[in-house]
């Protein structure tokens, strides 16, 4: 029990940190900033960023416990949608794709609901040529 409070409490101080993130103007937001909320929540922003979306479950299956994987999946989806919204193609496309798959993913294997999360996949799919086109991240 203390553990999950512990991870509730984790997710709470990730989603208030993106909410700065976010806050600021795009000019003012920096990689360096972006690569500390993946370290301090979901790992290396070299590693993670670049790998595809099935080489991503394959990790987060080897690196984060199973009660902590879906919860880690959907802030790794924050951070990915949170970046591809103020970069541009085709590196917002790539971001936007897998941000979106990874949120599907959560969606179809998590036991939370969250509107949020689906407005996002909605903007996403409305929004991305690759998804449009089919095309993988």
């Amino acid at each position: 029990m203390l553990q999950r409070d512990y991870f509730i409490r984790i997710i709470e101080e990730f989603m208030a940190a993106l909410g700065r993130f976010l806050e600021k103007k795009v000019d003012e937001r920096t990689d360096e900033d972006l690569k500390e909320l993946y370290r301090q929540y979901v790992g290396s922003y070299d590693v993670l960023r670049n790998l595809s979306f099935d080489e991503i479950i394959k990790y987060s299956k080897e690196q984060w416990r199973p009660e902590e994987r879906i919860n880690r999946l959907d802030m790794l989806a924050e951070l990915l949608y949170a970046e591809g919204s103020y970069k541009t193609n085709p590196l917002r496309d790539m971001l936007l794709n897998k941000a979106y798959q990874l949120f599907d993913y959560v969606e179809t294997n998590g036991n939370t609901f969250s509107l949020r999360r689906r407005q996002i996949m909605r903007e996403i799919g409305s929004s991305s040529t690759s998804l449009h086109n089919g095309k993988d991240a």
